[in-house]
C-alpha cells in the first residue's frame, strides 16, 4: 500500500524526508501541541497547532519543511517572512510571521515556521463551484486582496513568485473559542498505517463564508528553476528574466483560469526567441480569445471591464502591464470591497 499524501517512508534523497508528526504530540520543548493537519506539499508539511501566546492559548499554522528543503528555506523564505512582519501594519493580508525553530527526527533536521492560520484556498472554492466557475463578486475580492499584497512587497522590492488560487488562502475567525467549537463540530483527524509509518490525512480548516453567494518597478531577477511561473514569457526566453511585473502576469492567469485561457501579443524584441517561437505556436492553437471566453462565464455587461482588467496584466511585454498598485485601483476591481446589503 502506497502513501495516501506524503511519503514518510522515503529517505531525503528519495524525496521525501517529511517530518513524522502525530495529532496531539508536543514539540519544540513540549510548547505546541498537534491538533490537525492542513495540508502539504513537495517541501512542507502544515500544521495546525494550539500553544501559550502572551498568557493565552491560541491556535497556529506550523509549516514543517524537509530535510533537503529547510536549509533552503532559511535563506530564502525565512528572512522574507520576517521582513513581510515590518508590512503587517499596512493591513496588506500578508502572513502573519509568529516565530520560528528546528526539530530533529530520524531523517535529520527540520526547519519549523509559526504563521497564522487560515481556512481554505482559492483553488478548493473553485473545485467546490459550478463549472468550477467562483461568482464574478468572489473573484474581484480575492484578486484585489492580492494585488494589494503584491503593491505592498514591489515597494519593498520584494517578487513574490507564486501568484496562483493554490497560495491564496482566506481568512477566518481564529479566536481561541470560536476555533475550538468549530473543530469539535468536524469530523476527528484521520490516519492510516502504512508500512510500519502513521499517515495523518489532511483537513484544511472550514470557511464560513457562502462564497456561491448571488451577490512601473523595473528591478529583474532571475527566475528559480523549481517555479514555472505561470509560463509568464519573460521566465521562458533563452536569456530568462523575471521582474515584480511577472507577478502581475500570475495575477492576471489566477483571474484567467477562473473563467478561461487567452493570449496576446509578443513584443517585436522577441521575435528572434527560438523558445519564444514554440510559446506562439501554443497559444494560436490552444487558447480562445479574453473576449470569447469571459462570454461563457460572466453577463454580457461585465465582460468588457473584466477583458481590460486581464488584458493589462497579460501584455507579454512586461513593461506594457500595469503594476501591481496600478491593478489594485483599476475600475474592475472597484466592488471589490463593496458592502453586500446592495443599498450602498
Amino acid at each position: 500500500m502506497s502513501f495516501p499524501e506524503e511519503p514518510l517512508d522515503l529517505s531525503p534523497s528519495q524525496g521525501g524526508g517529511y517530518y513524522p508528526a502525530s495529532i496531539h504530540q508536543r514539540i519544540h520543548n513540549e510548547k505546541y501541541e498537534i491538533i490537525r493537519k492542513l495540508g502539504y506539499g513537495p517541501r512542507s508539511s502544515t500544521w495546525l497547532v494550539l500553544h501559550e501566546s502572551h498568557n493565552e492559548l491560541i491556535y497556529s499554522a506550523l509549516k514543517i519543511f524537509t530535510v533537503a528543503a529547510s536549509e533552503e528555506a532559511k535563506e530564502t523564505e525565512l528572512p522574507i517572512l520576517k521582513a513581510m512582519s515590518d508590512l503587517r501594519r499596512f493591513d496588506l493580508d500578508l502572513p502573519i510571521f509568529r516565530g520560528s525553530f528546528w526539530e530533529q527526527s530520524d531523517a535529520g533536521t527540520h526547519l519549523c515556521i509559526v504563521m497564522n492560520a487560515v481556512a481554505t484556498s482559492a483553488r478548493a472554492l473553485q473545485r467546490e463551484a459550478n463549472y468550477g466557475r467562483l461568482p464574478v463578486h468572489v473573484v474581484q475580492t480575492l484578486v484585489y486582496a492580492a494585488a494589494n499584497a503584491l503593491a505592498g512587497l514591489h515597494k519593498e522590492k520584494v517578487m513574490h513568485g507564486g501568484i496562483d488560487a493554490d497560495c491564496i488562502y482566506i481568512g477566518m475567525n481564529m479566536q481561541t473559542k470560536h476555533l475550538k467549537s468549530m473543530l469539535d463540530s468536524e469530523p476527528q483527524p484521520t490516519t492510516v498505517d502504512v508500512n510500519g509509518f502513521t499517515a495523518v490525512l489532511s483537513q484544511p480548516l472550514s470557511t464560513e463564508d457562502k462564497w456561491n453567494d448571488k451577490q512601473k518597478d523595473r528591478r529583474i531577477y532571475t527566475p528559480e528553476k523549481s517555479h514555472n511561473y505561470s509560463f509568464a514569457p519573460e521566465t521562458l526566453l533563452e536569456r530568462a528574466t523575471c521582474s515584480p511585473k511577472t507577478d502581475v502576469w500570475m495575477l492576471g492567469c489566477l483571474v484567467r483560469h477562473m473563467f478561461y485561457f487567452g493570449a496576446s501579443t509578443v513584443p517585436n524584441s522577441w521575435l528572434s526567441d527560438g523558445n519564444m517561437k514554440e510559446y506562439t505556436d501554443a497559444a494560436s492553437d490552444d487558447f480562445t480569445s479574453i473576449e470569447a471566453g469571459l462570454a461563457l462565464a460572466l453577463h454580457k455587461d461585465g465582460v468588457g471591464p473584466a477583458v481590460a482588467f486581464i488584458k493589462s496584466c497579460l501584455r507579454l511585454d512586461p513593461q506594457e502591464r500595469l503594476t501591481a498598485h496600478e491593478c489594485r485601483r483599476h475600475d474592475w476591481l472597484s466592488m471589490a470591497n463593496a458592502c453586500s446589503c446592495q443599498f450602498c
